[in-house]
Parts: structure tokens; sequence; C-alpha cells
């Protein structure tokens, strides 16, 4: 009965979330996850149920080794990544591994057009230094990888810096209790659309600058889009978050966005 609960609690909190914007053009999505240091097996399903009500077709992959094949991922607009490849994951889920020939794949399939939404903690997944580790980080735009960090958890402001289809009629809001990435890479291409301040009041290891939060760009054909907000479900029920998980996937998979505006996200006359 908990877990029933529960189940329907979360659901009723998506459905409020995602109340006020319209409908999206449908693009078939694949949340690609199995492994992480977060708690993937909560977070995927809630991102699932979002993207899922706002009209997309959504499939998720625990077996990442199974179904990063060429044929598999051409049934998809987009790829969702909820993914760090660890060692207790390795252990505990053989099939997250990604072979040579899912990694060949995958890169194969954003280079020629496949768009790609990077979210939270993936753009830390393969920092080693063989070709495929350096490829990587050049297709997701760059991210935590090895040098980035956070001070504590806590509210913060998230604020657009550049007018486009993702961010459209937002200009800021404020953001639920999560951890605010610093010190991310950032490639030369990457595009910032959103930024939130890092306050040393909040924590004397924060950088005290505007730290980018949600980027885009391009890898080959292929539309990219990180946001690096998002660490748990708490920290993405925000109709924020939401917004530019809806809107992120949608321009990744089809270069423009049909989501409106959610009433609670407009600025007052």
């Amino acid at each position: 009965m908990r877990v029933l609960l529960l189940s329907t609690l979360t659901v009723m909190l998506v459905a409020t979330a995602v109340a006020g914007g319209a409908e999206t053009k449908a693009v078939k999505v694949l949340i690609i996850t199995g492994d992480e240091y977060h708690k993937w097996k909560e977070t995927a399903p809630f991102l699932k149920e979002v993207l899922t009500r706002a009209g997309h077709k959504v499939d998720v992959t625990e077996t990442p080794s199974k179904d990063l094949t060429a044929d598999n991922l051409a049934r998809y607009d987009v790829l969702l990544l909820n993914y760090r490849d660890t060692p207790k994951g390795a252990k505990d889920n053989p099939a997250s591994v990604w072979s040579d020939d899912n990694k060949k794949a995958f890169l194969d399939a954003i280079k020629g057009g496949k768009g790609l939404y990077v979210y939270h903690f993936s753009s830390s997944a393969f920092t080693g230094t063989s070709d495929f580790d350096k490829e990587y980080e050049k297709v997701l735009a760059g991210g935590w990888r090895k040098q980035g960090n956070h001070g504590k958890m806590h509210e913060f402001t998230v604020t657009v810096r550049k007018e486009h289809p993702i961010t459209a009629g937002i200009k800021e809001f404020k953001h639920g209790r999560d951890e605010l990435y610093q010190n991310s890479v950032m490639l030369p291409d990457s595009e910032v659309l959103a930024t939130a301040f890092s306050d040393k009041d909040k924590d004397p290891k924060n950088t005290g600058k505007h730290e980018p939060v949600v980027w885009v760009a391009a890898y080959g054909k292929g539309r990219v889009c990180e946001n690096v907000l998002g660490h748990d479900v708490e920290a993405m029920k925000g109709l924020g978050f939401q917004t530019l998980l809806i809107r992120g996937v949608e321009w990744a998979a089809t270069g423009q966005t049909s989501y409106k505006l959610p009433a609670g996200l407009k600025e007052p006359k």
C-alpha cells in the first residue's frame, strides 16, 4: 500500500508540474541508464513520466550492452543519458557496461543526426584516457568531467542568458534544493543558455560566479543539450526544470520546440 501511495503521489506531482504547457510534437526518446552514482532507479522513471505526460514516446534501457546497437538506435529521435560508468555498476549490472561496438553505435548515431540530451552527472561518464573517452567529452560539449564540483545543496535562481527555443519566454525562475555544478568544462562552440550564481555565502566552496547550468552544441549533424540540474527526484519537481527538460529533448530531436510556457513560469504583467 505504501508503494502504491508513493507512486500515485509522484504521478500527481508530475501531472501538476506539466499542466499548462501544450502537448509537444511527439518524438521517440531512449533513456540510457543502468549505472550511475546517483539514484538512477528513481530518476529514470521520473524522467520518463515527465516526458511521456508531455507527449513524447519514451523507452528506458538499463542494459546498454544489448540496446546500444545501430539498428536499435535508428528507432529513436533523441537519446537521453542518465548514465555514469562505475565499478559497482559493472559488478551489479554487467549488462550496463558499454562494449566497443556500443560506443561506436552511440557516436555514429549522434554524428549522423540523432539528438542527445545530457542529464546531470552523465557528463562525468567515461573520463579515462582512451580515444572514446576523449571523443565522449566532445560529444557532450563538456560538463563535469573530472574537475567539476559543487557546494552543499541549496535553492537558487536560474537565469536565462540567451534567447533560444528551449528558453523562450523564460527570464529566470526559482529552482528547488539541488546541487549547483561549478567549474564545468566548456568547449568553444558551446552556447550557454542559462546560469545560476554560485553564492559563497551559501558555502565557502562556491565560486562566487555565475555557473552554466544549461547549454547546447552540435556534434556532427546531431544537436546536443546539456542540463546539469536535477540531482534527485525532489530537485526535478519544479516547473522550470521540467520545462527545460521537455523543450530540450524536443529541440535536440527536431531543432524546434512546441511546448508552450506553463503559466507558473510566466512573468507577471
